[in-house]
């Protein structure tokens, strides 16, 4: 079919045409979707071929041709794009009046040929191990799903849709593969979003920017929230957890603890494990919120909330493989062919394992503090030595172009400050490659920050930016709320701080720290929000919870404790901007018993209102909020 792309008349490949799945017709009127078949090696010296799929949406204005084409990118790599629809259109829907949709599934992902091997199948223990024996089962046809041939297939779907002038939108690896794409189709693009950019065509191979990135976060954390347990001890927060490290390494502690949907894990934790902890950060603000305070508590003999942490963030058996939703070997086919590794390429697998200790051993002391660079570097699942026994590539296109240069297409990068998997400091390097961009970092925000927004500030730049070619005003980037830390674990009533008595209360302070009690339990909930995937778990100490919502998430507890002997039960809820409202009922350990109003706001440093009768008194009292 003869089609015309950005002027030219082009022989556009033919489109394999499909009923569209339901979530897709339900997301928007006249979607269109289907298959692109493209070659697996377009060199031509590896047979077969590879269905590429894709879901068009048009714009809301019909009645002309679209202005241009979103085109977005999902993560990873190993997610298909089109199952992530719904966060992809709602931040597309503002901008949808002359613009269309495009969500491709990369090649080995989603309905795109998923990847799979049988090693990877059933489980992820063994991980660097049955990578090796993935690789071997996927043969030669591994060096072809690199992120070089799968920006080929992106251009090659544009033509078969007849779309024109894109506005790319990349998240995580979406953005390295979105560099890709602009370094060898600029003449396609009318603007590019980075958003968690990571750069080609990798950075340091020991992960030594992330830890100097969680350095970083840990230390802003701090200073941004009064009440930092570090401050309380008077260390520098790094130096804290450095020490909780060390003493790990020295007497690792042993039990039990609850992962984020409640089902109780064993759980080792050493000076690895505290490593794997904190490399979670980049997605999991129960890291940052209880890291601290759980090292504190630590000390004081209290292993709980560090038990809990490690449960919700160590890895675990994944039991049976799922690669149309992920695929681990196409994580590892993209991360081994592309990214720079510890080990020069011709290394013999058998001898690598002495390069990577001969390269850590050379880095200057310090590079990977709090922890040891071997703790650092043992990650158990896709960490920097998954690679450790997959072949170096022999085929497949390389992710950067030679001699290529960076075009000068309006480029937005966006970038949370506290992000420790694509940090900041590699996003400022991608931003100063292309000659016309807006590096914007929002303040106290994690991974990927416009896909999702939950504070109405990321995606508004985004949007305005792919509207008028500049992001504007982005003031908004500092107004993001600080992490609300978790100042102590209290091991009993008598260790709360009593709340602030305002106008009207007659309640003591013993009352007033049952109400505090109760607004860190409602805290503690929502906080684990972000490791539960089930709606359902178990508070710190004893009792249970669901949730349901999406812009108001309502918590429901059953005499959820947080503080020792203090069982909190009622409705929490949390709407998008951060704001919570409760209505809770408490029992104490004397066998006092309370009824409470709670609130606050998602502005930063807010304050807690807490208002009810405790023990026959009225009780009308204040905190910073939780």
């Amino acid at each position: 079919m003869l089609v015309y792309s950005l002027g030219v008349a082009i022989d556009a490949p033919p489109v394999i045409p499909i009923t569209c799945p339901a979530p897709a017709r339900a997301l928007a009127q006249g979607v269109r979707c289907g298959f692109v078949r493209v070659p697996l090696d377009r060199s031509g010296g590896q047979p077969g071929t590879v269905r590429i799929y894709f879901e068009r949406y048009p714009p809301a204005d019909r009645s002309r041709p679209p202005a241009s084409t979103v085109l977005s990118i999902e993560g990873g790599p190993g997610y298909p794009t089109a199952a992530d629809r719904v966060f992809r259109g709602r931040m597309w829907q503002p901008i949808s009046k002359r613009r269309a949709l495009l969500l491709i599934d990369l090649r080995g992902t989603g309905r795109s040929g998923a990847l799979a091997c049988r090693a990877l199948a059933r489980t992820t223990l063994g991980y660097v191990v049955r990578a090796g024996a993935c690789a071997r089962q996927l043969g030669p046809k591994r060096d072809f799903y690199g992120t070089g041939d799968a920006v080929e297939d992106l251009e090659t779907v544009l033509l078969a849709v007849g779309a024109g002038k894109v506005d790319l939108y990349g998240d995580s690896y979406g953005t390295y593969a979105a560099q890709a794409f602009a370094l060898r189709h600029p003449e396609r693009l009318r603007s590019l979003t980075l958003d968690a950019a990571y750069p080609l065509p990798g950075t340091d191979p020991a992960y030594a920017d992330l830890v100097a990135a969680f350095r970083r976060g840990l230390r802003l954390v701090c200073q941004r929230r009064p009440g930092c347990p570090a401050a309380q001890t008077r260390e520098d927060a790094v130096a804290l957890l450095q020490r909780t490290a060390r003493r790990l390494s020295a007497r690792p502690v042993r039990g039990f603890g609850l992962d984020g949907d409640g089902n109780l894990r064993p759980v080792t934790l050493d000076d690895d494990a505290l490593a794997q902890i904190a490399g979670s950060s980049y997605y999991s603000y129960a890291v940052w919120k209880d890291i601290l305070a759980a090292a504190v508590a630590l000390d004081r003999g209290d292993a709980v909330p560090m038990l809990r942490l490690g449960a919700e963030h160590l890895s675990f058996d994944a039991g049976e493989a799922v690669p149309a939703d992920f695929s681990d070997p196409l994580y590892l086919a993209v991360t081994c062919h592309d990214y720079p590794q510890l080990w020069s390429p011709d290394t013999p697998i058998a001898k690598r394992a002495e390069e990577v200790a001969a390269r850590l051993g050379g880095y200057p002391p310090g590079t990977f503090t709090p922890f040891t660079a071997e703790s650092w570097t043992s990650y158990p699942y896709e960490g920097p030595l998954a690679c450790l026994r997959w072949p170096s590539p022999t085929g497949g296109q390389s992710p950067e172009p030679p001699d290529a240069e960076y075009p000068r297409v309006p480029t937005l990068v966006l970038n949370g400050d506290l992000d420790t998997i694509t940090a900041s400091s590699g996003a400022k390097v991608v931003a100063s490659r292309f000659p016309r961009s807006w590096f914007v970092e929002l303040h106290n925000s994690v991974h990927v920050t416009a896909l999702g927004d939950r504070d109405d500030c990321a995606s508004v730049i985004y949007q305005r930016f792919v509207k008028q070619l500049s992001p504007g005003d982005t003031s908004c980037r500092r107004a993001v709320p600080e992490i609300r830390l978790v100042t102590r674990f209290p091991g009993a009533l008598a260790e709360v701080d009593a709340g602030r008595p305002e106008a009207g209360n007659q309640a003591s302070a013993r009352h007033r720290k049952l109400a505090v009690a109760a607004a860190q339990t409602a805290s503690d909930v929502i906080s684990r929000w972000w490791v539960n995937y089930s709606g359902e778990s178990r508070g710190l100490r004893g009792g249970t919870w669901t949730y349901e919502g999406d812009d108001v998430t309502t918590f429901t507890l059953d005499r959820v404790v947080f503080v020792s002997g203090v069982r909190v039960s009622g409705t929490v809820e949390w709407a998008s901007d951060g704001s919570v409202h409760a209505d809770v009922e408490v029992d104490a350990p004397r066998g006092e018993r309370a009824e409470l109003e709670l609130s606050w706001s998602g502005s930063p440093l807010a304050r807690a209102t807490m208002r009810g009768w405790s023990g026959g008194e009225r009780l009308v009292a204040s905190m910073l909020a939780p």
